[in-house]
C-alpha cells in the first residue's frame, strides 16, 4: 500500500517537472497526453493485481451467510406444487379430465425434478393411445427426463 502511494507520489512530482521544464508547443500536448496514460496506469495498478490474486472471500463471509433450509423448502414446495397445477391444467384442456399429476423432486435446495408421474386411470382414453401424447405435454410443460404413465385399466 505505500508503494502505491509513493508511486502515486513520484508520478505527481515528475508531472509538475515536466510541466515545467517544458516549452509550450505542439509537443506539449504530446507528452501530457503520454504522462496522463502513465498516471492512470500507476493509479490502477493495484486494481490489476488484486483481480490476478486469488482472494479467498470465505474467511470474511463464511459466518454471515447461511441457507435457511425452511425458506428453501417451502419455495421449492410450492414451485414443484405450480408446476403439478400447470401439468393438470393442460392435460385437462387436451381432454384428460382426471389425469392425477405427482412431481418428484431431486432432494437438494436446488429444485430439479427427477421425475413426474400421471396417472390416467380415470381419464377415458388408455396409456396406448395418448402416452405419447401426454409425455409430450409433461415435457413442454416442464424440464424433466422421465416421465411415468401408469393406466390400471
Amino acid at each position: 500500500m505505500t508503494g502505491w502511494i509513493l508511486g502515486i507520489v513520484g508520478v505527481v512530482v515528475v508531472g509538475v517537472l515536466i510541466d515545467v521544464l517544458m516549452p509550450e508547443g505542439e509537443s506539449n500536448k504530446y507528452v501530457k497526453g503520454v504522462y496522463a496514460l502513465i498516471v492512470v496506469l500507476v493509479i490502477a495498478s493495484p486494481v490489476v493485481k488484486f483481480l490476478k490474486s486469488d482472494v479467498d472471500f470465505s474467511k470474511y463471509f463464511d459466518s454471515a451467510f447461511e441457507t435457511d433450509s425452511a425458506f428453501v423448502e417451502s419455495v421449492n414446495d410450492d414451485r414443484k406444487q405450480a408446476d403439478e397445477d400447470k401439468i393438470a391444467n393442460t392435460l385437462k384442456l387436451r381432454g384428460y379430465e382426471n389425469a392425477q399429476v405427482v412431481i418428484f423432486r431431486e432432494a437438494s435446495d436446488i429444485y430439479r425434478i427427477d421425475r413426474v408421474n400421471v396417472d390416467i386411470t380415470l381419464c377415458a382414453q388408455s396409456k396406448d393411445e395418448c402416452g405419447d401424447e401426454i409425455e409430450k405435454i409433461v415435457k413442454n410443460a416442464v424440464d424433466c427426463d422421465e416421465v411415468r404413465i401408469y393406466d390400471n385399466k
